[in-house]
């Protein structure tokens, strides 16, 4: 995707082979993190974004975009992190890191 596709606080769903993705733009930075909730499955791609956390919009859990760690439950596990590179004016995603 492109880097200008995603602005400053925002967030988007991208398919990348069997996974759901989602990828924010907080701070200038780009986090692409598992976009499916690990409480009750649900997709966070509707969720809110606050600051650094993406909070599940079923059951409210809250996860870091930086580490994946879940900071507010009902949720216990983190959900995985991806490496990103920007290149090119690209967005890159590593799922098989």
């Amino acid at each position: 995707m492109s880097i200008a596709a995603l602005g400053e606080g925002e967030k988007t769903l991208v398919r990348i082979g069997h996974r759901e993705v989602l990828v924010a733009c907080v701070e200038g930075q780009f986090y692409a993190v598992s976009a499916v909730c690990p409480h009750a499955g649900q997709s966070l791609g509707p969720g809110r974004l606050q600051g650094g956390r993406i909070r599940c919009p079923a059951h409210g859990a809250a996860f870091d975009l930086r580490t994946g760690a879940c900071t507010a439950g009902p949720a216990q596990s983190a959900i995985a992190c991806f490496p990103v590179l920007l290149e090119a004016g690209k967005v890159w995603i590593d799922i098989d890191h």
